[in-house]
């Protein structure tokens, strides 16, 4: 949530001021419609002047132990799907004249890695994209944008 104050010292009594954003970390998943979330950024880096875009491709999943060549191939597939949801987004944002960076791509726990890319980052804002889960399946699943939200000390928008 973004905090609004009022600006009393500029003498304007009522006026909002809304804290400026120049870096974002956008986060985007296997799991989630990252179009829409790739959309709503470039969207939204449009209306600032200079925004830095970090880009953090994460896929949720519990360390598994397997066989290496098992465990390469999984994560080579992974990585290969990775690597074009990260391209199409740099892609889309280059064309709307937006800097994008890719921070990382990450296989492992997200909403860990999402809090340690925010620290390394300092972003101004962070936007993730949700799947929309039930409540129970919430409970039963936990859900990466809630617990982003909780632990994050940047504001988070969350794209549905």
């Amino acid at each position: 949530m973004i905090e609004v104050k009022r600006n009393v010292e500029a003498g304007e009594r009522g006026a909002l001021q809304i804290p400026k954003i120049s870096k974002i970390l956008v986060v985007l998943r296997n799991d989630v419609d990252y179009a829409k979330t790739i959309d709503y950024v470039a969207n939204l880096a449009k209306s600032m002047n200079d925004p830095v875009i970090h880009i953090l491709y994460t896929v949720d999943l519990e360390p598994v132990p397997a066989d290496e060549k098992v465990e390469r191939e999984f994560y080579g597939k992974l990585r290969e799907e990775g690597e074009k949801i990260v391209d199409e987004a740099i892609n889309k944002l280059n064309e709307a004249g937006i800097d994008v960076q890719l921070h990382d791509m990450h296989f492992g726990i997200a909403a860990e890695r999402i809090i340690k890319a925010e620290k390394e980052l300092n972003p101004d804002l962070i936007v993730i994209g949700a799947r929309g889960l039930s409540t129970l399946k919430k409970v039963l699943l936990g859900s990466i944008s809630d617990e982003v939200t909780r632990k994050a000390k940047a504001p988070v928008l969350i794209v549905k």
